[in-house]
């Protein structure tokens, strides 16, 4: 199925926000730094996929999320039912990822972050503050770093990893698995946005992707 952003929409609301100025599709890509053919596939419908580095300077440019942008049929509505999931190219990340996430505070023991990561049989806790934000991510890697050190005197925090690339559910499966290939991680995190920019509302891996592949 092919994607169609919800642009024309977008540009009205710009245009009634700017007397007297044009949105053209010439303009928008000077604009915004994405090719004018990209543009008008993705406003007719015929492209077949989005990245994530165009999404996030449209959704930057209109001062929008991705629910406003995200793929719309060409008959208006939104498009958020099984027809979606008919193949890994026309899913979305919340079609895939882990809506539970497993997660410890910034000063969790190591010792109690080893027993999650072995009783939960993942390979990475989420970390989060007192307000339950995202701070940063922990893994085995992270644990078996520190386990020739006095390991059972740190925290989560002393070998966390705090930046982390996060992402939000309404983007397509195959942008994300290819800025986890760019980056070289294994897992991105899911981000609620809007109110709460920073709380995390799931996780997508490899593991959950190659998971989908074998259905």
């Amino acid at each position: 199925m092919s994607i169609t952003l919800n642009l024309n929409v977008l540009i009205a609301q710009w245009e009634q926000a700017h007397p007297g100025q044009k949105l053209t599709l010439r303009r928008l890509s000077g604009l915004v730094g994405v090719n004018k053919n990209t543009l008008g596939r993705l406003r007719s419908g015929t492209a077949e996929r989005i990245d994530l580095t165009t999404l996030d300077t449209l959704c930057r440019f209109f001062d929008c999320t991705p629910n406003d942008l995200l793929p719309y049929s060409k008959e208006g509505r939104g498009i958020t039912g099984p027809e979606r999931r008919d193949t890994m190219k026309d899913k979305l990340v919340r079609d895939v990822m882990h809506r539970k996430v497993i997660s410890c505070r910034v000063d969790t023991p190591l010792k109690e972050a080893a027993v999650m990561l072995d009783s939960e049989k993942i390979n990475a806790l989420v970390v989060v503050d007192e307000s339950g934000d995202l701070c940063g991510v922990v893994s085995q890697s992270d644990l078996v770093k520190v386990c020739e050190q006095d390991w059972e005197g740190l925290a989560a925090e002393d070998v966390m990893t705090p930046d982390v690339v996060t992402i939000v559910a309404d983007i397509p499966v195959l942008a994300a698995v290819e800025l986890m290939l760019d980056n070289q991680i294994h897992r991105v995190v899911i981000i609620q946005g809007g109110l709460a920019p920073r709380r995390p509302v799931g996780v997508l891996s490899m593991t959950d992707v190659v998971r989908e592949m074998a259905v």
